[in-house]
């Protein structure tokens, strides 16, 4: 089994430790322009940015040559929208031929700064169980179980990654500060490759999936969004090192 990720704040690649197999990050996949992938089961863990994905993602899904017997999706999110990211990427892998057997979600902490205060999100979701999440889903992966996610959810515009896009860069904004410390951890998260240091200050590139990897891990909060409700305040898996995610997103040599 290959399990196929895309991780910034270590979310996702918990999910896919937890479910096994040869674990493969999509970024580094996208850098390596390793498009095929080839296995009797192979499942894509992604994050819900907007209620669709990371632009990497659906970047990978629209080249990628998947050749499966098994093919399942596994998103996690924080409030809402898992559904309709799963939709959206079943289609697309649909509409290339790629058949999708299995759809499911994981509840976490939501870490999108612009919107949620990360102290009280941490104190909300404290007892998430979300080991007791990932078994089911692990057991009906190994069982090959068929089933596609249906519950409730909103009606997402049909341009929502263009929205996505937008919101992202007319609304939203990484700002940058004066105490960066050098440490060039935020050019070694981002998925993208889209940050260098010039002048002892980080650069941000216009090709951004906005994941805030960089900002989220910036040890001096150099790094930091506009209008933020709690700057003092950062994430990332607490069973996930830095240097796993550094590890996920850049070229292996």
């Amino acid at each position: 089994m290959k399990i196929l990720y895309y991780t910034s704040t270590g979310n996702n690649l918990y999910i896919a430790k937890k479910l096994g197999g040869e674990l493969l990050s999509i970024p580094q996949l996208m850098k390596n322009d390793e498009i095929g992938i080839e296995d009797e089961s192979i499942g894509i863990i992604f994050p819900v940015f907007f209620a669709t994905s990371p632009k990497t993602l659906r970047e990978f899904v629209e080249k990628a040559n998947i050749k499966t017997d098994y093919l399942f999706l596994i998103t996690s999110y924080g409030s809402d929208g898992d559904q309709n990211a799963l939709r959206i990427m079943k289609e697309t892998l649909n509409r290339r031929g790629i058949h999708v057997n299995y759809t499911n979600s994981v509840l976490m902490i939501d870490n999108f700064l612009p919107v949620f205060d990360m102290a009280k999100e941490k104190e909300l979701k404290k007892d998430l169980d979300i080991d007791g999440q990932i078994e089911p889903i692990k057991e009906d992966i190994l069982n090959k179980k068929d089933y596609i996610l249906d519950k409730e959810m909103f009606e997402a515009a049909p341009n929502i990654e263009e929205i996505l896009e937008t919101t992202m860069t007319s609304k939203y904004h990484i700002q940058v500060g004066d105490e960066c410390s050098n440490c060039r951890i935020c050019t070694r998260v981002c998925p993208r490759g889209n940050i260098e240091l010039i002048d002892d200050k980080p650069v941000i590139g216009d090709s951004c999936d906005f994941c805030l990897g960089c900002v989220q891990h910036c040890k001096t909060h150099t790094l930091y969004i506009n209008d933020e409700l709690n700057p003092d305040e950062r994430y990332r898996n607490p069973n996930i090192k830095i240097s796993e995610i550094i590890k996920s997103n850049n070229v292996i040599k």
